[in-house]
């Protein structure tokens, strides 16, 4: 995707010798900083979209600020009538810290406030707090679990499980489906990471990777296994992938849950 030249990736390969997470040498620390500092102003979670952010979100302040990426630090700017999330943000910190068992904390108990930063979600949250929405989803009414928020400090996540692939490699065996699908322009959780750990599992490959198909158009690529598993990436979507491709989730969820061939 053209984020960093060919001479770096090299001399990052070469450094690090395939341990890109967990630097054990400073020269592959030096050169991943190197790699951060090119990629540092790219919305992390779609690399094809910019960061729109709200002068009220941003105005942050304290010496932690200065581990967000430049990103979530500078202003920018939309022609959108509503300020229309076009951002995720995700819980760790500070940024790209690594998940470890314990307490993981939420936005509002990091920044001791229920903003969050470069969000604006006006819209999710009159829609969502719309009774006939509400009760269309089956969620209780307003007066009983309160209003839906997009960063709540009710949550309680204790981060104790490690990895999952034993839980996926026992229901596949089960007989359960499964489909794992990546957005193949999220840098957050690349889908290479998502291809490696599904090929890890073992099984046998019983639909070689080929394009799949909405509205006619290639949407991405897919790869079928015994046991009813399936990876797939969706063309050009970031982390959230309903967001930024929402008529293809929509295509291939619904062939996923009747069972049809995606």
């Amino acid at each position: 995707m053209a984020l960093i030249s060919n001479e770096l990736y090299q001399e990052v390969k070469q450094a690090c010798n395939g341990n890109f997470y967990n630097p054990s040498t400073d020269v592959c620390k030096q050169q991943l900083e190197k790699v951060n500092e090119d990629i540092d102003g790219l919305n992390i979670y779609d690399i094809l979209e910019p960061c729109y952010h709200e002068p009220s979100k941003i105005k942050i302040t304290g010496a932690a600020n200065s581990r967000l990426p430049s990103s979530f630090r500078l202003l920018g700017e939309t022609e959108k009538p509503l300020g229309v999330r076009k951002r995720m943000f995700g819980r760790s910190w500070p940024f790209r810290a690594p998940v470890r068992p314990g307490i993981v904390l939420t936005w509002p108990q990091l920044l001791n406030d229920l903003s969050v930063p470069c969000t604006d979600d006006e819209v999710a949250t009159s829609w969502l707090n719309n009774p006939n929405v509400r009760t269309a989803l089956h969620v209780e009414d307003e007066g009983s679990t309160g209003g839906w928020m997009l960063c709540t400090d009710k949550i309680s996540y204790n981060h104790n499980l490690g990895s999952m692939i034993k839980y996926h490699k026992n229901l596949t065996m089960r007989g359960y489906r499964a489909l794992i699908f990546s957005g193949d322009h999220d840098m957050c959780v690349p889908y290479t990471g998502s291809e490696e750990w599904t090929r890890s599992l073992g099984y046998k490959v019983v639909d070689e990777w080929r394009p799949w198909m909405s509205n006619d158009q290639v949407a991405g690529y897919t790869q079928g296994y015994e046991n009813g598993l399936t990876f797939l990436t969706i063309k050009g979507a970031g982390h959230t992938v309903p967001e930024y491709k929402p008529r293809e989730a929509l295509d291939f969820y619904s062939r996923f849950l009747l069972g049809e061939k995606i």
